[in-house]
């Protein structure tokens, strides 16, 4: 992987006094390592600054139950199924055929590890999520899908937890695979996260991440009216939010520079980031 240092977006590492006079616009986004992660971090260059959005992190505007329900129903309809495909379809093809201990990190209702365990049925997956909420709305899912494998004489394992992916209740090194699909997003700061999933997998493992990426301002507009175009109500606003608070590129080479992740490669793959490792 190229040296993020060297990518357009990122300069040398951060030094007290080193921050370059900002207007009152661009505090948050010119000291990007002074104010969302550790002062030893880089930061971003002024060329980054004047070509994307200051990153905004999620408003706390709405009820959890809510926000579940909204998420739930827009994975049933087509689109997020198609999205949900092309995401397992990835996943599927790092491992090779066999068995495999999996971990999906944020998984929502689970819609993502049933999937996964449909294409690969050797496969033992956990999921682990923060919200109790969306775990107990995909329960019926998860359930009835164990179901149709028993019927079918299939094998299924996928095992549900409520914990926070910055506290992993998981030994080290303990999965083949670590996944998770748009959950960077709605972190402030994500070492923490990113530093467990590299010490949940075990040396010689995969790591797979996917987070939507922030677009440019100059494209702000038409981004989210293409790529939201699916989304009504709540889901809209919810993915407007998240738009805004992802990260660029740049932003996440440096994330990424500094985590016991050093190393992954990150790249753009549509409205997306792609993190591997």
């Amino acid at each position: 992987m190229p040296d993020p240092g060297a990518l357009p977006g990122a300069t040398g590492p951060w030094r007290p006094g080193s921050i370059p006079r900002q207007g009152p616009d661009d505090r948050d986004a010119l000291d990007f390592g002074r104010s969302r992660h550790l002062p030893r971090l880089d930061r971003v260059s002024r060329w980054h600054i004047r070509w994307y959005p200051p990153r905004v992190l999620e408003p706390e505007v709405m009820g959890e139950d809510e926000e579940a329900e909204s998420y739930l129903d827009a994975a049933a309809a087509a689109h997020l199924a198609r999205l949900d495909a092309g995401w397992a379809s990835l996943v599927i093809g790092t491992v090779a055929r066999g068995k495999a201990r999996v971990l999906d990190v944020g998984t929502g209702g689970g819609q993502i590890p049933i999937l996964l365990a449909r294409a690969r049925p050797r496969w033992q997956i956990w999921t682990v999520d923060r919200s109790p909420v969306m775990l107990t709305a995909g329960r019926p899912t998860v359930t009835a899908e164990a179901a149709r494998a028993r019927r079918a004489a299939r094998a299924f394992f996928l095992a549900p937890a409520v914990a926070d992916g910055r506290r992993l209740p998981f030994p080290d090194g303990a999965f083949d695979l670590v996944v998770s699909n748009s959950l960077l997003h709605h972190l402030p700061d994500p070492m923490a996260v990113l530093n467990e999933i590299a010490r949940v997998a075990r040396p010689g493992g995969r790591v797979l991440l996917r987070d939507l990426r922030r677009p440019p301002r100059v494209a702000v507009r038409s981004w989210v009216a293409w790529h939201g175009r699916h989304y009504e109500g709540t889901m809209r606003e919810l993915y407007e939010a998240s738009v805004a608070a992802a990260f660029t590129p740049a932003e996440m080479a440096i994330v990424l520079r500094h985590s016991a992740l050093a190393g992954a490669a990150v790249e753009k793959q549509g409205p997306y980031l792609i993190v591997q490792r």
